[in-house]
């Protein structure tokens, strides 16, 4: 029987359950009972890795399903992956009175991400966050670093990762442009660009198809931090976004 109980078997669950392939978690996902497997009724450790959806007309994100796989599963600590605004892990710990904290995911959607992602953050208390840590040590080696920091914090940097890496394919996007209307190639000018150092060649492709952002995560959080925050910058990245994709 596993401790560690995954819920919610997406892109997200899918990539944690390789992740956590020493742990051997069970798997419970509402909308794909085939992969169903549930040996306890209580959990050492839930992961929540459900649907967070921004919701525009109101201004808020849809938490209905965390609130519901809290409810429905009974675990000593709940580790939320899914995207969350800054103060909603301590929302629903005061909500529910149980233990939650907040863990960042970086692995997303992408297609071809052989990225090595050799850290963990977990957001929350720093007794709960050390307990984490006891049970996820065992599925990494010495090198895998483990950063505790307060569940605000770790919901915010989820935001400004991807609002970067948004902003990034925004400014490779407007010098394909560019690069269209003088007659320059943009794979060599981008070839040249990602000679220095200081540039990741991450999300500089360009798509002569595709000159633009349009992801889930990207559209989900980059949309839901700029107007939450009014944050002008992002706001201008997605304006120039939707202009491209239109």
């Amino acid at each position: 029987m596993s401790d560690v109980l995954i819920i919610g078997f997406g892109v997200v669950g899918k990539n944690l359950q390789k992740e956590l392939f020493a742990l051997n978690p069970d798997i419970y996902d509402k909308y794909q009972i085939q992969y169903n497997r549930l040996s306890r009724n209580r959990y050492d450790l839930a992961f929540i890795c459900v649907p967070a959806p921004y919701d525009k007309e109101r201004g808020v994100r849809d938490i209905s399903e965390i609130r519901a796989a809290i409810a429905k599963h009974d675990a000593n600590l709940y580790i939320i992956k899914s995207a969350l605004l800054p103060g909603t892990t301590d929302l629903l710990r005061e909500e529910t009175g149980k233990r939650v904290i907040y863990s960042p995911e970086y692995r997303g959607a992408t297609v071809h991400n052989d990225f090595q992602f050799d850290f963990t953050i977990l957001g929350g208390e720093r007794a709960d966050c050390l307990k984490a840590i006891r049970i996820l040590q065992r599925c990494y080696d010495g090198g895998h670093q483990f950063h505790m920091t307060d569940a605000k914090t770790a919901e915010l940097v989820k935001h400004m990762e991807n609002a970067f890496l948004a902003t990034k394919v925004s400014f490779c996007c407007q010098f394909w442009e560019i690069a269209n209307k003088i007659g320059v190639n943009y794979p060599e000018l981008r070839e040249l660009f990602v000679l220095d150092p200081r540039v990741s060649p991450a999300h500089t492709l360009v798509f002569d198809d595709q000159p633009y952002w349009d992801t889930p995560c990207l559209n989900n959080d980059v949309t839901a931090i700029a107007d939450t925050y009014d944050a002008e910058l992002l706001k201008a990245v997605i304006t120039y976004n939707m202009r491209v994709a239109n």
